[in-house]
């Protein structure tokens, strides 16, 4: 049975998935922006053919390889078989007929088409629209749809920047697949040093808001794909991870003051819980904010 807590879902991925399943992960309802992200194990049986209105990509997340048919060109079933790891990638109009006869476990990222346009405009030059590709293997893009998946899972804890940073580094990177330019080219320019500096204040003055993407990118005066790049030359970290060590530092001073409990310093500094602040401290410091205090004390 469907976990009673995944009631609310994706109806993009439903359409998707196209029959009877049952789904372990979903991100509807946590108020992600542009993405949503859900596990399912389906069912064989018939998945005709059907509009969507969404970019689809799929990952196949399981351990096994699952066997179908699908209509070849002349319209005869043909055989085939999704290896784990594997994407596909389904652009807006009609998710084609399957006929899967073995248990098929999928990763469904459901894409606004939108923000897929208004990424692919900001390029220079400008990309081309998404095009359908199957059972082709990328680990880049798969990885980012697992961390995805586990955000999705743990509720959202890691907040708006990082998400939309995930969404953004796939998307990205699934409009570039196959084209001249990687988008693993990295621009040499860095922001100046005013630019930045209005970046980190922002940052600094909203560290317990759940600050967005695009937010920064506007302070910035670029698009998020040039903000992105010229950011990380000028820092060596990606927004989300400066944000992480601006959090921290934070939370160290926080500390100073032993009456103050670190559930409230949690909470005065972003971090949605006593268990996050404790995990993200030890990455970047290597001790547990108790054991700093010890230390310090």
């Amino acid at each position: 049975m469907i976990n009673p807590d995944l009631a609310i879902r994706s109806v993009a991925a439903d359409v998707y998935v196209r029959g009877f399943s049952q789904r372990l992960v979903s991100s509807a309802g946590l108020g992600w922006r542009n993405i949503e992200i859900e596990h399912h194990i389906a069912e064989p049986g018939c998945r005709p053919e059907t509009p969507t209105h969404h970019h689809i990509i799929t990952l196949a997340s399981g351990s096994e390889i699952a066997y179908g048919e699908r209509p070849g060109r002349d319209g005869r079933l043909v055989p085939y078989a999704k290896l784990p790891g594997s994407i596909n990638v389904d652009p807006e109009g009609l998710v084609p007929a399957v006929y899967p006869s073995t248990q098929t476990e999928l990763t469904v990222c459901v894409l606004a088409p939108a923000f897929l346009e208004g990424l692919a405009s900001e390029q220079e030059p400008h990309l081309a629209a998404l095009r359908g590709r199957a059972a082709f293997r990328d680990e880049p893009a798969a990885g980012l749809i697992r961390l995805m998946e586990q955000e999705a899972k743990s509720g959202g804890l890691s907040g708006r920047l990082y998400i939309d940073h995930l969404t953004y580094a796939l998307a990205l990177r699934i409009l570039t697949l196959g084209t001249k330019e990687e988008s693993g080219q990295a621009s040499s320019n860095m922001l100046s040093r005013p630019r930045l500096k209005r970046v980190i204040d922002l940052m600094e003055t909203d560290l317990a808001t759940d600050i967005g993407l695009s937010r920064l990118a506007v302070e910035s005066g670029y698009s998020r794909n040039h903000f992105l790049r010229m950011f990380r030359a000028a820092t060596g970290d990606t927004p989300h991870q400066y944000l992480l060590h601006l959090r921290v530092k934070k939370a160290q001073i926080m500390m100073k003051n032993k009456k103050t409990h670190l559930i409230d310093i949690a909470l005065a500094t972003g971090f949605s819980s006593h268990a996050q602040l404790s995990r993200v401290f030890r990455q970047v410091l290597g001790v547990t904010p108790s054991e700093y205090r010890r230390a310090t004390s």
